[in-house]
């Protein structure tokens, strides 16, 4: 058995060695030449990282370059995080009280829900969710390893596991593994190995799972004692190799100092004089690297005690009596140095207790706080049922949005269905109609014209035989048809009656002219859904098109009516790129929408409304896979009442005769049936409207 443990000590001595890594040049590099303060505080975290169980001075000193980096640029959450790495270091090199204070800002900063949005998107809160309960959860951490320095056992306990209920809240396996680490080391001076045992063996799960290999080597420290304290003399002595090991290859000098301790007792244990002062010594100068240290779990007293006891077994009087000195001494030191340290530490424990109770609704916070630490503490088994009952709950009512977000989507595209067969339905009879009112309709149109052409020169006859057509024509006698100057009143009175009779039925031929030229519009305009999609599509450029139609609808009003004028907002899309459409169908759209726009400004301004400017918009953009026109104005609006009915033919909201109510019905076609795109309209009641055209890119 010892020639294999041998062996295992050589190999993992040789391990060690490999390990011994120096920091890399590029982040003292970086450290010394960053301009950015964000990046000069990466390096200083990182830094602090490799120096952690390494060298406590170094990374005490990094770690507060965390801070008033921090500090500086206002970001409380690296604030909070950096003070608790600080923390951490000056609990173990003895500084109780400044740990603590360094800890009660660290509170105040990671407990205070408005500083969520000031942090640094850095390791290790880059890519935690819940940055602000990370930070929490490691101030809790180190809060509870100064409170088991400063022998309080009640406290450590309660913030040990309130440290473990926040990292299993936010599923940080890193924060959940120190948790378990630390409580199985409390189980162990509660002199309860097996639960020891069990936390250890929690975390020793959560570090092969989660990769968190760092502390490995504490780990297996206390299992180690754990195994060994249950009488499991091979597993203790497995994980007590397994300790050392790991200490080597993460370069963890504090587990290092641990494992060649605890070497160096067993062989004095054994009386082999040889290896038990080797091992002492390697402690001893592991512990002298490390820096100051004053646990009392382990200290530079403990480690001079087991060079003494070694020289003891090899019988060298003056090296067995000078480290007992030395023991001595240092042991007085940490002992007057904990003293002092204890005595600043209760000092300010005294303030802050007096500055709470001078804020009575700060104290009662705080021991509220605490009350429910401890009540969680005690009901873990009914926490992990809430968390369980939350989160299905919380399952239920995204379902339950889902539903309801899938039935108000099934109930608009069921409205389209019912609007598209309506609309075809209406589209297949307007077309059958129109064919059959087109050719009578052109009779009338026809024959209209040619009897107001035969009118006009029966007139014309009349007029050249020298007849003068006048109102007041029976009452002038002097009119003698013969040319005898004979009163001929009845002769007179029947000219008069015929081309009465003739100018009257002109007049009527022309409205009949004019009505039937409305009807033959509006016959077209029904003939015109059922020849959507007729023609082929093409690549076309949006943009150019819609300025195109804008150009050509504002000019063509400016000519018809000179007064007639609107402010134009374009907002065209660069980056949009050709679409295959059919771009007479979509111009003739854009062209019937900007009409529409142009008529209610014009109509609005009508009005005479003090400071009303008549503007019309114009924009383009691409959302996804679709590309969308939309055309607004700040014209009166449609009436809700009314809005379900627009796409319908023959509905307009025009006096009569202005509109035929077949313009957005021929678009709804031409977008929903040529184009399989989409066309909506949103309003709002004297403000305006805004028309979209979605189509497929």
């Amino acid at each position: 058995m010892r020639i294999y443990l041998i062996n295992l000590l050589l190999l993992v001595l040789s391990a060690i060695s490999f390990a011994q890594k120096g920091l890399p040049d590029s982040l003292y590099k970086i450290y010394l030449t960053a301009k950015d303060d964000s990046v000069l505080y990466e390096a200083a975290i990182r830094i602090y990282d490799y120096y952690e169980e390494l060298n406590r001075d170094s990374a005490y000193f990094y770690a507060d370059q965390g801070v008033v980096l921090s500090a500086r640029n206002n970001k409380k959450l690296n604030q909070a995080y950096s003070l608790s790495r600080k923390a951490y270091q000056q609990v173990n090199l003895g500084r109780f009280a400044d740990a603590l204070h360094s800890l009660l800002i660290a509170f105040s900063l990671s407990e205070d829900e408005t500083n969520d949005k000031y942090y640094w998107q850095i390791d290790p809160l880059k890519n935690e969710k819940y940055k602000r309960f990370y930070a929490l959860s490691c101030t809790h951490h180190i809060y509870a390893i100064l409170m088991r320095e400063t022998i309080n056992r009640e406290q450590q306990i309660i913030h040990f596991k309130e440290a473990k209920r926040i990292a299993v809240q936010i599923n940080n396996p890193a924060r959940s593994l120190l948790a378990s680490l630390n409580l199985g080391r409390i189980y162990l001076e509660y002199n309860k190995p097996d639960s020891a045992l069990l936390f250890e063996n929690e975390a020793l799960s959560i570090a092969k799972t989660s990769g968190g290999v760092k502390y490995l080597s504490t780990i297996y420290y206390y299992a180690d004692i754990a195994n060994m304290n249950l009488g499991d003399t091979s597993a203790g002595l497995y994980c007590f190799y397994q300790c050392i090991e790991s200490a080597g290859t993460q370069v963890n000098i504090d587990g290092l100092t641990r494992g060649y301790h605890r070497l160096a007792d067993y062989y004095i244990h054994l009386k082999n004089a040889d290896s038990s002062l080797y091992y002492a010594i390697k402690s001893l100068d592991a512990m002298k690297s490390l820096g100051a240290i004053s646990q009392i779990e382990y200290n530079i007293g403990d480690a001079y005690v087991s060079v003494y006891e070694a020289y003891r077994l090899k019988n060298q009087l003056d090296s067995t009596y000078k480290y007992l000195r030395l023991a001595h001494t240092a042991s007085d030191s940490i002992n007057y140095s904990r003293i002092q340290n204890l005595a600043e530490f209760q000092k300010l424990t005294l303030n802050e207790q007096r500055r709470l109770q001078n804020l009575e609704q700060d104290r009662v916070i705080y021991q509220n706080r605490i009350r429910t630490y401890f009540l969680l503490s005690g009901i873990g088994v009914l926490l992990l049922l809430a968390i369980i009952f939350y989160r299905n709950n919380r399952q239920k009512h995204k379902a339950k949005v889902k539903i309801e977000q899938a039935y108000e989507n099934l109930k608009a595209t069921q409205q389209q269905l019912i609007q598209s067969e309506k609309m075809a339905s209406l589209g297949e009879l307007t077309a059958g109609i129109s064919h059959e009112i087109q050719n009578p309709l052109n009779f009338v149109n026809n024959f209209s014209e040619v009897n107001t052409e035969l009118i006009n020169e029966a007139v014309e006859e009349l007029r050249m035989s020298n007849y003068e057509l006048r109102s007041d024509l029976p009452n002038h006698p002097e009119i003698d048809l013969d040319g005898t100057n004979q009163s001929n009143q009845s002769s007179i009175f029947n000219i008069q009656s015929l081309t009465s009779l003739l100018i009257a039925i002109r007049e009527n031929e022309e409205k009949i002219i004019h009505h039937g030229k409305r009807a033959d519009a509006i016959v077209k305009g029904m003939l015109q859904h059922s020849q959507v999609g007729s023609e082929k599509k093409e690549p076309t450029d949006i943009n150019a098109l819609a300025d195109e139609y804008l150009r050509i609808t504002y000019h063509g009003l400016r000519a018809k009516d000179k007064s007639f004028n609107a402010i134009i907002k374009t907002d065209f899309d660069p980056s949009l790129e050709r679409i295959n459409i059919i771009p007479q169908d979509i111009g003739r759209v854009v062209l019937n929408l900007l009409t529409n726009a142009f008529y209610v400004e014009n109509e609005k301004k009508q009005l005479n409304i003090q400071g009303y400017e008549p503007t019309v918009s114009v924009s383009t953009k691409k959302t996804g896979d679709k590309v969308e026109i939309a055309v607004g104005d700040n014209g009166n609006g449609v009436p809700q009442k009314v809005l379900d009915k627009i796409f319908q033919p023959f509905f307009t909201t025009k006096p009569t005769g202005q509109g035929t109510g077949l313009g957005l019905s021929l678009s709804y076609d031409i977008i929903t049936k040529g184009q399989d795109g989409e066309l909506k309209v949103e309003t709002k009641e004297g403000q305006g409207s805004e028309s979209t055209i979605s189509l497929s890119a």
